[in-house]
């Protein structure tokens, strides 16, 4: 969709017109030779095409000065009435974003831009109906701006969440010192402007459409890992791959490691294996990141994997959400005592505990049967009784509930040992708990 600049709208015939269209013009040649305008005047589409197909728009050639503008806000980031491209699109999330809005074009291509802190991190997760998503965000900058505040050479920029459940949206892109091409839209978040991480101002390009590598003769590695988010159960362990590639001939080895956020190191332990890869010149290698989340974990979805690779003087980094997870609702059974010792006309009995394991509520039906500790063996012509009372108990989350076993053992019955087992059944959940019987004389 372009849309249609003022000086090629419908025009009268009047005076007042007829200089309003000497002045667009003017105008129209000041914005071909830079791409940055005050508040207000109406920026039409360019005509570089989209290199995601999922894109309709055509993207008009600018640079991050030329969306956020000069115009300083109290914290030193870039102000709002400042910006190139005002309003920018309505919904960051939109799969189908607007190419204009009140007149403005709102899709933009960018080029030779650099990660600022060499990272990005994938974040700001939510479960859509075909998985969860999440954003991958980082700051780029301009290496070749000559402002001298800082925030005015930088913005904030994001892959988004809804274009990844979509299937519309780009790669993450590795960690490099590269320069970066990008196409993205043009938004304004007005809860950032307070946040250094944002470069202290709302103005973003997000969501990010498409990247790529800025033409560049000097040799390097990238890190990446296209996961959405990493997800470990307490008390359990998962993996996943971390890809090092070869950029602009890089030849050499890269050394890797990983650690996590200072809060869970006691409780999760994350391993890089192998701890180094060689590259050849355009190759890439693989690394499988291990973690190991103890039972004590804390539950959280936003904790933080920091990856590192190093070859010489350049180091990248790579920081990625660790969601730690409880695992399904579950129950345990135990027995107490787990033998009984009888003697024929005699009986006992034990405690049969049900306890919630990870928020489990709900009834447990329980059944007990008698058997010859030898399998081989077969009963006796009156084998110890067993029953339970109740035979159902109700557990509240995080709660606890007994039953309790009887075992008798008739005159008849022939001493030996028997296995009493309870079974424990809710919906598909069974576990099963053993009392051992001695009869004796």
């Amino acid at each position: 969709m372009i849309a249609v600049s003022r000086a090629q709208r419908t025009r009268s015939g009047s005076v007042a017109t007829a200089i309003a269209l000497v002045v667009l013009v003017g105008l129209g040649a000041l914005l071909a030779a830079r791409p940055f305008i005050a508040q207000a005047t109406t920026v039409p589409p360019g005509q570089l095409p989209s290199w995601n197909p999922a894109v309709g728009c055509t993207a008009i050639l600018t640079s991050i000065e030329g969306v956020i503008g000069s115009q300083r806000n109290a914290n030193g980031g870039a102000a709002y009435g400042g910006g190139g491209f005002i309003p920018g699109i309505p919904d960051k999330r939109s799969t189908s974003p607007p190419c204009t809005v009140n007149g403005n074009a709102t899709f933009v291509e960018i080029h030779g831009v650099q990660m600022l802190t060499l990272t990005y991190v994938v974040e700001d997760c939510a479960q859509y109906p075909n998985g969860n998503f999440c954003d991958t965000t980082f700051n780029f900058q301009d290496p070749k701006c000559a402002s001298p505040d800082l925030y005015l050479c930088q913005m904030h920029m994001e892959i988004d969440q809804a274009w990844k459940s979509a299937g519309i949206a780009s790669q993450n892109p590795p960690v490099t010192n590269q320069l970066f091409d990008i196409q993205g839209f043009v938004y304004w978040d007005n809860d950032h402007v307070n946040n250094s991480w944002h470069s202290f101002s709302g103005w973003e390009i997000h969501p990010i459409s498409a990247w790529r590598f800025s033409s560049s003769p000097t040799p390097d590695f990238g890190l990446s890992m296209n996961l959405n988010k990493l997800s470990v159960q307490q008390g359990a362990s998962s993996t996943a791959t971390v890809t090092i590639n070869s950029l602009d001939r890089f030849n050499g080895t890269v050394t890797l490691s990983a650690s996590v956020t200072a809060k869970i190191a006691n409780t999760t332990v994350v391993t890089l294996g192998p701890p180094s890869v060689s590259i050849s010149s355009g190759g890439s290698a693989t690394a499988t990141l291990t973690i190991q989340a103890f039972p004590s974990a804390p539950v959280y979805n936003f904790w933080t994997v920091i990856l590192k690779g190093t070859s010489g003087s350049v180091t990248h980094t790579l920081l990625v959400t660790l969601a730690i997870t409880m695992p399904p609702p579950d129950f345990s059974i135990s027995a107490n005592p787990t033998s009984l010792t009888l003697t024929p006309g005699s009986s006992q009995t034990a405690t049969i505990t049900i306890q919630s394991i990870y928020n489990f509520t709900g009834a447990v039906n329980l059944a007990v049967s008698v058997a010859p500790a030898d399998t081989t063996a077969s009963l006796s012509p009156a084998e110890p009784a067993a029953s339970l009372n109740p035979a159902t108990v109700t557990v509240a989350r995080n709660g606890l509930a007994t039953s309790t076993l009887s075992v008798s053992a008739s005159l008849l019955a022939i001493p030996g040992t028997y296995t009493v087992t309870i079974n424990a059944n809710s919906g598909t959940l069974s576990h099963q708990a053993t009392v051992i019987v001695n009869v004796t004389l």
